[in-house]
């Protein structure tokens, strides 16, 4: 065997040269696929704990919400609790907001009896008579309220009515709508600054959605007279 390895040294060269080449090229393959399969399991075990780290985090401001919103929730039940022992008292702040409203009431329904006596006497008037009759100026009624997620507006006048079913992040809201003389509206995706137009015993009427906060879960509607 080894006379005739002498006797053919071409071939011994060239047998020798395709092994190692061979052997590095079997050996570069598998080091490089192993690489390779390394470098992308370490990708995605890189990955797979950012979407872990951020559903955690996602979960902790879940958590954080809910605990707030139940805080929210008991510090307005106790305000609530608050404003109807202030409200009794005839000093107290509320209660004059109460009675101011009150005398607003009383004053508008004078003046509208005021204004029908005035058309009275001029109906009255004979030829000549120089009598000045001045009409009192009457405010256009106004009404406004806030109420939470879950609850309703009512107007007391006109009893136009807005309930809120869910608010959403991006502040809007969904629920109904119920105005005199129409039938139920369906909300969707309503935004801040809304308005609804009615009429109730021939008087025009416009309901606004003002305000909606998601971050409370707090609504604000009013409801305005429009001359």
């Amino acid at each position: 065997m080894s006379n005739w390895l002498q006797d053919h040294p071409v071939f011994t060269i060239v047998g020798h040269t395709l092994i190692v080449a061979s052997s590095a090229v079997i050996f570069t393959t598998f080091v490089l696929d192993e690489n390779k399969i390394n470098f992308y399991k370490a990708q995605s075990e890189s990955s797979i704990a950012q979407i872990n780290n951020e559903k955690a985090i996602a979960e902790q401001y879940k958590a954080k919400v809910s605990v707030l919103e139940s805080e929210i929730t008991n510090l307005r039940k106790v305000n609530d609790r608050y404003l109807g022992w202030l409200s009794h008292e005839k000093t107290s702040f509320p209660s004059l907001e109460i009675e101011i409203k009150n005398l607003k009431s009383n004053l508008d329904k004078v003046n509208f009896k005021l204004a029908t006596l005035n058309v009275d006497k001029v109906n009255g008037n004979t030829k000549g008579n120089n009598q000045q009759i001045t009409t009192p100026i009457l405010l256009p009624y106004e009404f406004s309220g806030d109420f939470e997620q879950g609850g309703s507006f009512i107007d007391p006048k006109t009893k136009a009515t807005i309930g809120i079913s869910r608010i959403s992040s991006n502040y809007t809201a969904t629920g109904v709508l119920h105005l005199p003389g129409q039938k139920r509206i369906e909300l969707s995706g309503v935004k801040p600054g809304e308005t609804w137009l009615y009429t109730d015993s021939n008087i025009n009427y416009k309901l606004i959605l003002e305000s909606v906060n998601w971050i409370n879960n707090s609504v604000k509607a009013s409801v305005i007279e429009v001359k």
